[in-house]
């Protein structure tokens, strides 16, 4: 701020009468320092950890399904078997209880219902062991090796791009058009 007069009295004194207004600057509230910074806490809350563990269940259930009937010869095998064991469970329950309304003795009812009990046990473990096994080493072996197509299809990929390098490196740049004046009007040419 300029003085008007420097003969001023005000100006001529050495104590000075009044007080200047303080700025607007000065009127604004204070923030701390780094108060916008946000840390992000490096340990996952639960509901992040609920939302992973449910995020690899699905991937899970999803590869389950895509290889749940695997075209491998063991796992054709392991599956017949299966087939027997459950069959012959059904038709041993069956002949123990027609045993026993047919005047069976009742030791042989029992042996008979036995019997289905342990191919029943026989089924549930081949299923739950056998074939889970067979499942996974197929769905490993798939998912380790590429099949035929998508190694083509990546070669493929590859020498296309290798051209199109090739080519780029092979043919001239093409020179720059002429620009033209402040805001897109040529300069004018006599004619």
């Amino acid at each position: 701020m300029t003085q008007r007069n420097p003969m001023n009295e005000r100006y001529t004194t050495d104590n000075h009468k009044g007080a200047t207004r303080k700025s607007a600057a000065s009127a604004k509230p204070v923030t701390k320092a780094a108060s916008s910074v946000r840390i992000q806490p490096t340990e996952k809350t639960p509901q992040q950890k609920k939302a992973e563990r449910k995020q690899q269940r699905a991937k899970q259930q999803e590869r389950d399904r895509q290889f749940y009937n695997p075209p491998t010869a063991e796992y054709k095998r392991l599956r017949k078997i299966w087939w027997v064991c459950l069959i012959a469970a059904i038709v041993l329950t069956c002949l123990s209880f027609a045993g026993n309304s047919f005047g069976m003795p009742a030791a042989a009812t029992y042996v008979t219902l036995a019997l289905a009990y342990v191919a029943i046990i026989a089924a549930l473990y081949i299923d739950f062991a056998k074939c889970r096994k067979a499942r996974q080493k197929y769905a490993d072996e798939v998912l380790s090796h590429p099949s035929k197509e998508q190694r083509a299809a990546e070669k493929k990929a590859k020498a296309d791009q290798r051209a199109a390098e090739k080519k780029a490196a092979e043919t001239p740049a093409e020179p720059e058009p002429k620009k033209k004046g402040l805001f897109g009007f040529g300069k004018k040419k006599d004619q």
